[in-house]
């Protein structure tokens, strides 16, 4: 094998170095590859009590371990030797055109996660062509998220309380928002047991522990973006 010392410009296109990205924000996004990657981000960069309200769920979690295990079981089975030079990942879904399988759930205490929450979620959407569905525990009122998505999907989802009248309200104003379907959720007559969210004492009102303090303590971006923007609240409630 004859040998030869390598000349720069041969080594030019093989070379490429990675541009150094300032925004930490950016770093950290584009270096997660998976969801698993974005959950690690978060876990690390807040507060246990927040983290583990939004990552948990009741009792000892099985219904999320069986729902996790779910899609680890399904299988895609590749078509070849077909014609793919037009492919589509749109549907009609409840009526309306989206652009890809997705969409994005309700979530209750969104900005307690992160300060800009429902608002973020919502603008991520429309760009998306998927549907946002907002939650009425919502940290964001009905008509901020239809100025945050004006010309998307969005979705309301709605507890029936036994107070008719004051639920049959948040319809009305959903609708007079022009968001375009009601999810109804329906299982919850008696809510669930979230063993963490108690042991953190993520209660209404907050008994908060010093090791809850203690930890959220050096997580400083966090408190600012908590001080530092409007107070969370259940935004689309009057009490």
């Amino acid at each position: 094998m004859k040998r030869q010392v390598p000349k720069p410009r041969d080594l030019a296109p093989l070379l490429r170095f990675r541009k150094p990205r300032l925004n930490g924000t950016e770093r950290r996004l584009n270096a997660a590859l998976t969801i698993e990657d974005l959950r690690r981000i978060a876990k690390r960069r807040t507060p246990r009590a927040a983290f583990d309200y939004t990552d948990g769920a009741a009792e000892a979690e099985i219904s999320l371990d069986r729902a996790r295990q779910a899609f680890l079981d399904i299988e895609f089975h590749p078509a070849i030797l077909r014609d793919v030079a037009e492919v589509g990942t749109g549907w009609e879904v409840l009526g309306g055109p989206v652009s890809l399988p997705f969409g994005i759930a309700p979530t209750g205490f969104t900005r307690m996660m992160h300060t800009e929450g429902e608002y973020a979620g919502a603008r991520v959407a429309g760009r998306a062509g998927i549907p946002f569905s907002l939650s009425t525990m919502g940290t964001a009122s009905i008509e901020d998220v239809a100025a945050a998505n004006p010309h998307g999907r969005n979705w309301f989802q709605l507890y029936m309380w036994k107070d008719r009248d004051r639920s049959m309200a948040l319809v009305e104003r959903a609708a007079a928002a022009g968001f375009d379907t009601l999810l109804v959720t329906v299982d919850v007559p008696v809510a669930g047991a979230r063993l963490r969210d108690t042991r953190n004492g993520m209660s209404i009102p907050p008994a908060l522990t010093p090791a809850t303090v203690l930890d959220a303590l050096p997580r400083p971006r966090w408190w600012i973006d908590f001080l530092t923007t409007e107070p969370l609240a259940f935004a689309s409630l009057d009490r």
